[in-house]
């Protein structure tokens, strides 16, 4: 759905258009004649009800409990004219033609044109209105009918309409209403009947997010989402490492997904739990576990739940000075990076350079039993989720991918917990506020943990974005070689950087892929002139929690694709209908 929305133009921009356009409908009201002043009055009768209507639309919305920006009103009024000259043009067209060859005189009544244009902007704005300010038809009525009253008003000034012509362009609106309900009907049948919600609705709040994120359509959307969703156990892993008897750094990686977009509910996942843990310590990493859009919680209240789960593992945690030195193992495309933290192990996919979305959270349990196979008591893994390209599909359970990561999970936990072990040194570094999440990272912007256990020194580099461009994790990685023995970048999948015109936002795709990787690696520096000696602790639980639920995700994408699929020959056959109706009335009357 992102990639079919667009910004409008600032105001400013089309007061100009508006003019040019009021100028040619003026010279098509008054034609075949060019007359200077009626062309000039003819213009004024368009353009100034265009621009009272882009300053009156929004007060007239708000009023009656819908949402309108100066920004849109002017759009719409735009399009209004766009729409009203070209029924003009059409028309004229076609009448100049058959008047030439039927060697007639041009004597049709041009204004009456105009008012069926009129009719089908106000059909426009009624569909739009309804769509991204008030799904009530009575009350998008008064704002849609704005325009369309006024330039009838100015029309009656210039042109010949009598009280009867009057009448009969109120009936010519009345028909074009009836078109435009019956168009939103159509086009919120498909979400209605998959979900008993108006897709109409839901529309309007996600564009309210997407204008004003943080605040607007947040309550309603969980809402919608919390009526979808299903009970659930979702398992929350952390690392939790100690130094001097208080809580220095945390890593967490939760299987609920960081969704849907924007900062509504699981959304901005990382930021949320950190704030949640923020009285333990600051330096809370949260990391992508395995889990799709499916395993989104569902309002922001469940993901406090997943904050207090987190306070109760940490504050039980067995820490101890026992932690293994790395091992890095790859089976077909995957390679999984294992570190022992006592007898349990911390397990980090990542499929890079191959490009790949979300590991399902099946497939991340099975990863977890088979570590415990492998003589591991624990486990916690994570999905690097640091290689995307647009159109690449999930890991799901069974698949070749999915077997691979199985493979490896087993065979590096059994390495992992052969290595070498010592009494490990910590260091944490955070650079944040250089970019913001229209260029791709989260509030948490680029975290570093630095875990050295005799002389071997891993990093762990977290972007707080949605997956990264093929290649960038590669060139971190070089760049970490002289500094490190071992390193791995990974991202949260924060979808509040996901509020884009396009939908697509992974890191490195909209800002300087050097800048970054010279952040990370400033990171990664400051991490290691703060190495502490401390203790470490592997812990995981299961939560309750109501998330989307099995294939609620694809439900809801099917719904709207649906949506999409119906829209163009709706738009057809209503339109055509309300116009060839609307015609009939005024050449009858």
């Amino acid at each position: 759905m992102a990639r079919r929305l667009f910004k409008a133009p600032a105001p400013r921009r089309i007061l100009l258009p508006i003019a040019a356009f009021s100028a040619m409908q003026g010279f098509l009201l008054v034609y075949p004649r060019f007359d200077g002043p009626g062309v000039l009055a003819a213009t004024l009768a368009f353009a100034l009800p265009a621009y009272a209507a882009a300053g009156l639309t929004g007060p007239v919305a708000d009023a009656l409990g819908g949402r309108m920006y100066l920004r849109r009103s002017t759009l719409l009024a735009f399009l209004g004219l766009i729409v009203v000259g070209a029924v003009q043009l059409v028309a004229v067209a076609a009448l100049t033609v058959y008047a030439l060859l039927g060697s007639k005189t041009f004597d049709f009544p041009l204004d009456r044109i105009a008012v069926l244009g009129y009719g089908a902007a106000f059909w426009s704005r009624q569909v739009i209105l309804a769509s991204t300010s008030n799904a009530d038809h009575a009350r998008s009525l008064p704002a849609a009918l704005v325009h369309p009253v006024l330039g009838i008003a100015g029309l009656a000034l210039v042109a010949p309409l009598d009280p009867g012509e009057l009448v009969l362009a109120g009936i010519v609106l009345a028909v074009f209403l009836g078109s435009a309900v019956a168009y939103a009907a159509i086009a919120k049948r498909p979400l209605l009947r998959s979900f008993g919600f108006d897709g109409l609705r839901l529309l309007r709040y996600t564009l309210d997010h997407y204008t004003e994120a943080e605040e607007a359509g947040v309550s309603e959307l969980e809402g919608f989402f919390e009526s979808i969703s299903v009970p659930a156990r979702i398992r929350l892993g952390g690392l939790a490492f100690r130094v001097a008897g208080r809580l220095r750094v945390v890593v967490l990686a939760p299987t609920a997904h960081p969704g849907p977009m924007g900062y509504v509910a699981g959304s901005d996942l990382p930021t949320k739990l950190a704030t949640a843990l923020a009285d333990l310590t600051p330096d809370v990493m949260v990391a992508h576990g395995a889990g799709t859009h499916d395993e989104n919680p569902a309002t922001t209240g469940e993901v406090r739940k997943l904050g207090e789960a987190a306070r109760s593992l940490l504050t039980s945690a067995p820490f101890a000075r026992d932690v293994g030195q790395p091992v890095r193992v790859t089976r077909g495309r995957v390679t999984i990076l294992a570190h022992a933290f006592g007898s349990s192990v911390l397990l980090v996919s990542s499929f890079a350079p191959n490009p790949t979305d979300d590991v399902d959270s099946a497939t991340g349990h099975a990863a977890v039993q088979e570590a415990k196979l492998a003589g591991a008591q624990d486990a916690v893994f994570v999905d690097a989720h640091n290689c995307l390209e647009p159109g690449i599909g999930l890991t799901h359970f069974g698949s070749e991918g999915s077997h691979e990561i199985l493979q490896a999970s087993r065979d590096a936990a059994a390495a992992a917990l052969r290595a070498p072990r010592g009494a490990p040194r910590v260091g944490y570094a955070r650079r944040a506020g250089f970019c913001t999440p229209d260029q791709g990272l989260g509030a948490r912007g680029i975290e570093a943990l630095v875990v050295e256990v005799d002389g071997v020194r891993t990093a762990y580099v977290l972007f707080d974005g949605n997956n990264m461009v093929p290649g960038l994790r590669d060139e971190i990685r070089a760049r970490l070689e002289g500094i490190v023995q071992e390193a791995e970048v990974l991202t949260t999948d924060n979808h509040s950087v996901n509020l884009t015109m396009t939908g697509f936002n992974a890191v490195g795709a909209a800002f300087d892929r050097g800048v970054l990787a010279g952040h990370a690696e400033a990171a990664v520096r400051e991490a290691l002139n703060g190495l502490e000696d401390a203790e470490a602790a592997l812990v995981s639980s299961y939560v309750a929690l109501r998330i989307f639920g099995p294939q609620a995700a694809s439900r809801l994408t099917t719904s709207i694709n649906a949506t999409m699929a119906i829209l163009r020959p709706a738009l057809l056959i209503t339109m055509s209908g309300a116009l060839a109706a609307g015609a009939l009335v005024l050449v009858l009357g």
